[in-house]
Parts: structure tokens; C-alpha cells; sequence
């Protein structure tokens, strides 16, 4: 790798929810925002045109491929980077809520040196080993992430908060729970989650809730999923 590196050069990261913090040993050549709007569309008979109907959002997702390459070290090895990335699919019960049996893998949120994107659940993780030592020991990897958006961003967002349109249907992002922070309120969390700040109770007793007006920073609160 170059020692010469130019000024204001940073490289990316990916934080792990309550843990750690990995580092892109080569920052991304480029990475993909998407969001998918959904559409009820009916024929009409008779008519030349179709009505279309819009039903809702998608989270934002963000696709990235990251490369780790440790062929040029002396024992290098790319197996131990790969595991940690690997860790983080892996349920966490510090994350469960309550008695109930609702532990979930942690969030993370992609970084870049000023550039935050949101805290996102990942979907799809892959590893591809490349390159190998004679003995099989993996030395380049190709590690590709599709993370979902389940909370708005903090910093310089590349997506924003997400707000369900047919909120009667999920809760948050459709993740079904929330990280309690500060200011945030039973009403506020549930106007997030459904658009409708009445629904405070709903979320209280999903979480035994006794006083709505105190929520302790850093707790995840279990949002239920309303039916129609």
C-alpha cells in the first residue's frame, strides 16, 4: 500500500451497535443507495390507462462491496477481519428486550470520514476468499454488505429519516424495535412507528412500561406490528 496518502484522506468504517468499530482496509470504489416506493396499479375496463395507487415505502438499503487484501504482509491472513464481519449477523442477546424471547443481531452503520449513512440491520452479508497461501490459508476476500435502513441518521445523512406511509401494517422500518435516546418520548417513538402519536400505549405495554414519561437512554424498546 502507498505511505504517501493525500491530505484529508480517511478511511471508512463500519460501527457496530454497542461494539467495536471495523475499519475498510481499502475504502469502497463506490457504493448504491436504493428505496423502493410501492404502487397499486388496477387496469381500468375500458380505459386506456391504468390508476395507480400508492401503498408505501421501502427503507433506504445501501449495497457496498469492500475489498481485504493481506497478500503483500508476512503471515498475512484475511480470516480473523472476515470473522468479525461475519459477528455481527449473529444474535446478540443483550439486544433482546425485556423477559421476552426477541434478541436480534446489533445494528451498524456505514461511515466515512464525514459522511454517516443511517443505522441499518444487515440483510445479506458474503465473503468470496480469492487468493490463497499454498497451505489454503485466504489472504484477499470480497466482502459484499446490503444493509436496510431502521432509524434515521444522526450526522450528514445519505438517506434521512424513513417514514412508514402505511403505518397501520409495521412498526419502525419494519424492524419492530427502537433504540431509546435522548428526548425521545413513548409519543414520539410512536408517531415514528406509526404515524400516529396516540398509539403511545401500545408500545407501553408491548414493554411493561409503567411511567411514559421516563425512558432510560440506550434501551430497545419492542415495537408491535399493528393488522389491519
Amino acid at each position: 500500500m502507498a505511505t504517501n496518502l493525500p491530505n484529508g484522506f480517511e478511511k471508512a468504517y463500519l460501527k457496530i451497535e454497542k461494539g467495536e468499530k471495523i475499519p475498510c482496509w481499502f475504502n469502497p470504489k463506490e457504493y448504491t443507495l436504493s428505496r423502493t416506493n410501492k404502487w397499486n396499479i388496477q387496469p381500468v375496463p375500458g380505459g386506456a390507462l391504468p390508476t395507480a395507487q400508492f401503498t408505501g415505502s421501502d427503507s433506504h438499503k445501501l449495497s457496498i462491496d469492500l475489498l481485504f487484501d493481506d497478500s503483500d504482509a508476512h503471515g498475512g491472513d484475511v480470516r480473523t477481519i472476515c470473522g468479525r464481519l461475519l459477528g455481527m449477523m449473529e444474535v446478540d442477546q443483550q439486544f433482546a428486550s425485556g423477559d421476552k424471547n426477541n434478541a436480534r443481531p446489533p445494528m451498524v452503520e456505514f461511515g466515512w470520514g464525514g459522511v454517516l449513512t443511517f443505522n441499518a440491520v444487515c440483510e445479506q452479508l458474503s465473503v468470496q476468499y480469492t487468493l490463497f497461501k499454498p497451505n489454503g490459508v485466504p489472504v484477499r476476500a470480497l466482502v459484499k454488505l446490503q444493509l436496510t435502513q431502521v432509524e434515521s441518521a444522526d450526522g450528514a445523512g445519505a438517506g434521512g429519516s424513513v417514514k412508514r406511509q402505511n403505518p397501520t401494517t409495521t412498526g419502525i422500518a419494519g424492524l419492530g424495535s427502537h433504540v431509546v435516546r435522548d428526548g425521545d418520548s413513548l409519543p414520539s417513538v410512536a408517531f415514528r412507528a406509526y404515524g400516529d402519536a396516540t398509539r403511545w400505549r401500545l408500545i407501553a405495554e408491548a414493554n411493561d412500561i409503567d411511567d411514559p414519561l421516563r425512558l432510560r437512554r440506550g434501551v430497545v424498546l419492542s415495537i408491535p406490528r399493528l393488522v389491519e
